[in-house]
């Protein structure tokens, strides 16, 4: 997309600083019709950024949430630079995987990535790719690692856009808030950010704030909410905030809408469900799960037999949990739901409930009796010692009919079979049910009910 740039663009905005503020920048031209947005070459949009931007694995990230909103509004942009993957820690073992794959991935961003001193080489972006506009998210690790002043920050900054402006003089900017509202230094630097803008726009080259800190909180705990998952970076709610604040600047500079409101914040945390896996001995019984790709945590709810769910534990850094001095042959249920650092994922991934019972693995046979009288079969067997209950297979073929199978599992040693049609087969076999196991199935007892 080719956009207009003329003096009469910045001559509209004179005097009116609390507008420079706000980072509401009209654009020089109409807005283009259906038709042009159609017909125009997409606009190239490069998000040079640190680990806010990069994303780590499992998130959906900011520019996600960005690139959604756009192609939803028509924009024709396409996102431009050397990396597609999210960041992945040192030793982690999870594919470079997004929560959703669908989305232009191509990004400048790199976790770690600073003005003071760069990991990006800026010139051979500006050069390689060459932007229509840079989305500019830094400042954030030269403020909290390297110690700089809000002052320096914003010099830096001023330093990076000249040069890069310097390999295409054409391109436009957008100078993203650090979201980092309780320092009192990035608070400083962002509100220098409208200042800075306002000094550098020109008409060929426009330069524009997205002001992410309004209403974004900083996370500081378990359970606390808030829009990011550790200290720093952000949760689902954090990304699309910062998403909507860099549309909208994007908007004032005629590139796509600003983002809707209310904000619709989906759910949260990894987006994997934890596949999950039960096993007992004689008292215990232990869980053990699969890592949903970015889970840092998990919380464990348990069920007791006759009671309800319990969060037994919070954030367990594990991936087992294990329950002692189980009842014999008593259901014991749990579930898991992973965390992303503080955050909690939403309840639509949590596992599926596994049960474990505890008691002794159980050996031998059963010997069955089964007798007719009219239209019932009444079927006893000797126990299994140790099971928790036996299950009784019956399998009974009606004259003119198919056979049919059914299978009843009995706490005691016997049970009655009632309302059989005259004339019927009957076959009964049982075996023992164990906390652990199945012993074998008895020899078949076969009935045949007078006509």
């Amino acid at each position: 997309m080719t956009l207009m740039k003329t003096t009469r663009w910045r001559s509209a905005l004179a005097g009116t600083m609390a507008t420079a503020l706000l980072s509401v920048w009209a654009p020089a031209s109409a807005p283009a019709s259906a038709a042009d947005e159609a017909s125009a070459a997409p606009t190239r949009v490069m998000v040079v950024g640190d680990s806010i931007s990069h994303a780590s694995v499992g998130d959906y990230s900011w520019r996600y949430f960005a690139w959604k909103h756009l192609a939803a509004a028509g924009a024709g942009v396409d996102f431009v630079g050397p990396r597609r993957a999210p960041f992945v820690g040192e030793g982690a073992t999870w594919p470079a995987v997004y929560a959703d794959a669908a989305f232009d991935q191509d990004h400048a961003a790199m976790w770690g990535d600073q003005l003071f001193r760069p990991r990006h080489d800026r010139d051979a972006l500006m050069t390689t790719y060459a932007p229509d506009v840079v989305v500019v998210e830094l400042g954030v690790n030269d403020m909290l690692w390297v110690q700089a002043t809000a002052e320096q920050t914003q010099s830096m900054m001023r330093t990076w856009v000249t040069a890069a402006r310097a390999r295409v003089p054409g391109a436009d900017f957008v100078l993203v808030e650090a979201p980092w509202t309780n320092s009192p230094v990035a608070a400083d630097y962002n509100q220098r950010l409208a200042a800075l803008a306002w000094e550098m726009t020109t008409s060929a080259s426009r330069v524009v704030v997205a002001r992410t800190t309004p209403g974004y909180v900083m996370g500081t705990g378990l359970d606390v909410k808030g829009d990011t998952y550790d200290p720093l970076h952000p949760n689902t709610s954090g990304q699309i905030k910062i998403a909507a604040a860099v549309t909208d600047a994007l908007a004032t500079l005629g590139v796509g809408k600003a983002y809707p409101r209310p904000l619709r914040i989906p759910a949260e945390g990894p987006r994997v469900v934890p596949v999950l896996k039960g096993s007992s001995t004689d008292t215990a019984a232990r869980w053990t799960w699969s890592v949903p790709p970015g889970a840092t945590s998990y919380d464990v709810w348990v069920r007791r037999p006759g009671r309800k769910w319990v969060r037994e534990v919070r954030a367990l850094e594990g991936t087992s949990h294990q329950v002692a001095g189980l009842r014999k042959c008593k259901p014991y249920d749990v579930r898991v739901l992973a965390r992303k650092g503080w955050t909690l994922a939403g309840q639509d991934v949590r596992s599926p409930v596994v049960t474990a019972q505890a008691g002794p693995k159980v050996a031998g046979r059963a010997t069955v009796r089964a007798t007719a009288r009219g239209r019932t079969v009444r079927t006893s067997w000797s126990a299994v010692k140790g099971a928790c209950a036996h299950r009784v297979k019956v399998t009974v073929k009606a004259p003119g009919a198919r056979a049919t199978t059914r299978f009843l599992d009995v706490k005691g040693t016997s049970t009655v079979l009632r309302r059989l049609t005259r004339g019927s087969v009957v076959k009964v076999s049982v075996r023992g049910v164990g906390a652990r196991n199945l012993t074998r199935w008895s020899e078949v007892r076969t009935v045949l009910l007078q006509r």
